[in-house]
């Protein structure tokens, strides 16, 4: 009996029980990749979504590939030109949304699972959401 399809499967079993996942947890909410420069005022809203969103929510500008909840590039893209005379209104109508998430939860029938209320609050929910208004879908 030959040992090459002993070999061969052993070899696929390493890769899908050893690469495939190490594969999949370094990319989520890794901060180096992707991750795009942003004005000073907002560095600190953006470490604080990678740290407390990137693993659910997918955000260019903040270089996480969350695969739980919504695209936040797609759901809060700037209707328009993005720096047209509407950009501060649609900037802060989309804080708002973005807090109303944060403070209260989302449960969007098209994604599987809900956004549990309260994950950050105060000051930090405030500088995320001023960092997600002003970045998504602009990458």
């Amino acid at each position: 009996m030959s040992k090459k399809p002993f070999v061969i499967f052993g070899l696929l079993l390493v890769f899908l029980a050893f690469v495939v996942p190490a594969w999949a947890f370094m990319r989520d909410g890794d901060p180096d990749r992707a991750q795009t420069e942003v004005p000073e005022s907002l560095k600190s809203g953006q470490s604080l979504f990678v740290d407390n969103c990137g693993n659910c929510h997918k955000l260019y500008s903040a270089g996480t590939y969350g695969d739980f909840g919504p695209d936040l590039d797609q759901k809060l893209a700037p209707a328009g030109t993005p720096e047209g005379p509407d950009a501060a209104s649609q900037i802060e109508g989309t804080k708002a949304q973005v807090l109303s998430a944060i403070n209260i939860g989302a449960n969007d029938p098209t994604v599987s699972g809900r956004m549990p209320a309260g994950i950050v609050s105060g000051p930090v929910a405030e500088e995320i959401a001023d960092f997600v208004a002003q970045t998504a879908g602009r990458g």
